[in-house]
């Protein structure tokens, strides 16, 4: 009891103990504050990487459509479109939904687009898969054509025709093939008739896959915009890069950049510079597959972008293998994309052994 007297009558050490008390307080406070701001921010900075590593793995998605499949049967209603694509990027797919526009203008499918999702699991596609069939069950699409468009779980779309426009696996009669392969909204033809050089005076091309050694020649590539939606402008930058198996040092490698499309041979060629020059401005498909508008025969050997000039492959009966850089402007952004493209042999006339 008299404890508690003095304890009472000592205001002072009350003051003292409340004060102290106080302060621990505030100090405690501030560090939860502090403490609360350090986890908000490490929170913040989680959901930030983790939405760059979505976007990088959503960019790094590279689904390119080689074919698409439709039987009697599934053209009425009870069997299986099959979308054949190949995963050609360093991570699995997952396709959630598939849009089919109908383009006839007449039936189902169109104004508004049928919706339907990949049958149970083929919508799951490992990297590096090839033809793996993406199936899409009880749909009667009849006899029309279609824009199928794929979306992606991370919101990447990608697009193909129903019925399939190129055909990779025929060879037309007259000798001329339609080979081609699909970058993005562009495709590349490979076959004799769309892969040719002009040397000396030429005005007339012929099969690149058989070229003279050490003999200035120029290029002519045949590509197409397979987009509906946008222009495809190639840039000043687009080259090819050769290599030539199993040598070493000099001349193994060949290298060769765009020339305006009025360049015809090595001794009638002319640089091409964007914007000055638009002379690769490649429309938009339509309906039925690219127009005569949406091709171009570009013309590659300049000794450097924006230069003119001719290209030769200084090794006689020699393999290169030639990667194909198209560097372009597409839906208001610059793309660019290497393409592992074609073998040919320097051993004019005698390729053939």
């Amino acid at each position: 009891m008299s404890l508690y007297r003095r304890v009472a009558r000592s205001k002072k050490g009350m003051s003292t103990v409340f004060g102290g008390l106080f302060f621990v307080i505030l100090i405690l406070m501030g560090f939860n504050v502090m403490l609360w701001g350090f986890v908000q921010w490490d929170a913040y900075n989680r959901v930030i990487a983790n939405m760059s590593q979505r976007d990088q793995q959503a960019i790094s998605e590279n689904i390119v459509p080689v074919n698409a499949t439709c039987n009697a049967s599934c053209k009425a209603g009870s069997g299986t479109l099959s979308i054949w694509v190949n995963n050609l990027g360093g991570s699995s797919v997952t396709i959630n939904t598939v849009y089919l526009f109908n383009v006839n203008g007449t039936g189902i499918c169109q104004p508004a687009p049928c919706i339907a999702s990949p049958a149970s699991g083929s919508g799951n596609i490992a990297a590096g898969s090839v033809n793996y069939p993406i199936q899409v069950n009880n749909i009667a699409i009849g006899s029309y054509s279609y824009h199928i468009i794929l979306a992606s779980s991370r919101g990447r779309l990608f697009s193909l025709f129903y019925p399939w426009r190129f055909n990779s696996l025929t060879i037309n009669q007259n000798g001329g093939g339609n080979f081609v392969t699909n970058i993005g909204p562009l495709a590349i033809y490979f076959d004799t008739k769309s892969f040719n050089y002009t040397q000396g005076s030429q005005t007339v091309s012929q099969s690149a896959f058989c070229m003279p050694a050490g003999t200035s020649v120029i290029l002519y590539l045949r590509i197409a915009n397979t987009a509906t939606d946008s222009n495809v402008t190639l840039l000043t930058q687009t080259g090819m890069q050769a290599q030539a198996y199993g040598v070493n040092g000099f001349g193994q490698f060949s290298h060769a950049w765009i020339e305006a499309s009025n360049t015809i041979n090595p001794t009638t060629n002319f640089p091409y510079v964007y914007p000055s020059a638009t002379d690769y401005v490649l429309q938009p498909a339509g309906a039925n597959g690219p127009g005569p508008s949406s091709f171009a025969i570009v013309k590659i050997g300049a000794t450097s972008p924006g230069a003119s000039g001719s290209v030769s492959f200084g090794n006689s009966d020699v393999s290169w293998i030639t990667f194909i850089g198209l560097y372009y402007y597409y839906k208001g952004q610059v793309q660019g994309q290497t393409i592992p493209f074609m073998d040919f042999v320097t051993n004019a006339p005698n390729c053939l052994q």
